[in-house]
């Protein structure tokens, strides 16, 4: 949310510290300054502010492992962006941080094992940000968070044993983490994700059906190829190695 749109002085002296600490590490006190912007964005009654303001401390409590109040700081958020959806539909912002935010809460769900509340966070964002991408298709930052909802949606489905959804989730999220691949190959973030999506359409080929294991095997390779890559540049990165054993295991099952 654009701070430039929030009116309010106090207001925006408050979110302007917020983000100075959050920049700092200093989160508790980050915290605290967030449950005062709330406060005064709620009797200011400056809608756009305190979704910001939700959102950015949901994200927060996210990063600091603190799921479940994150989770309920995001269903907060999740109320007030609907309403300036309705107010303003087309608005692209609010979309994208509604995509967002619903991505997120699809994590904490499934982390608290409520599979079908996840899962129906996860298509409401994969909706967003389908039409975000339709309308703005050069968007990277737009295509980037639709790939990493789908990667997790996927592997949602994956898990649920929901092979047909779950591999046409992930064909989409190999389809547009490949071409931001294609278009910036030394980005490492775009390799790590597109590997993920390799490895897991590939674990969901396996299952589907017998007919797609040299499909699933060309998939799984292509993403331990990119995961061993990703290894010589980053040899101390423990999520690498682990993502390697586990596409190795997919690759000993076929």
């Amino acid at each position: 949310m654009s701070r430039s749109k929030v009116k309010n002085l106090l207001l925006l002296k408050q979110i302007h510290s917020a983000v100075s600490q959050i920049k700092k590490g200093k989160l508790d006190k980050a915290l605290e300054t967030l449950d005062k912007a709330e406060k005064s964005a709620r009797q200011a009654k400056t809608t756009d502010a305190l979704y910001y303001i939700l959102f950015t401390r949901g994200g927060i409590l996210y990063s600091a492992k603190e799921y479940d109040q994150a989770l309920e700081t995001y269903e907060k958020a999740l109320e007030v962006g609907s309403d300036l959806l309705k107010a303003d539909p087309e608005n692209s912002e609010y979309q994208h941080y509604m995509g967002t935010t619903l991505s997120n809460t699809g994590n904490l769900l499934k982390k608290k094992g409520e599979k079908d509340r996840a899962a129906e966070s996860y298509s409401s964002a994969r909706r967003i940000y389908s039409e975000l991408i339709t309308k703005d298709p050069d968007n990277t930052v737009f295509r980037s968070y639709a790939g990493e909802n789908l990667n997790n949606y996927g592997l949602l489905l994956l898990e649920s044993g929901s092979f047909d959804t779950a591999c046409e989730t992930l064909q989409e999220a190999v389809e547009i983490y490949g071409k931001l691949y294609e278009d910036k190959p030394d980005n490492l973030g775009y390799q790590a994700e597109l590997s993920v999506a390799l490895s897991q359409l590939g674990d969901c080929l396996k299952n589907k059906e017998y007919g797609k294991v040299e499909t699933a095997k060309k998939h799984l390779e292509r993403a331990l190829e990119i995961q061993e890559n990703l290894l010589v540049q980053q040899p101390e990165n423990e999520k690498i190695r682990e993502a390697i054993t586990l596409t190795r295991k997919r690759l000993e099952g076929l």
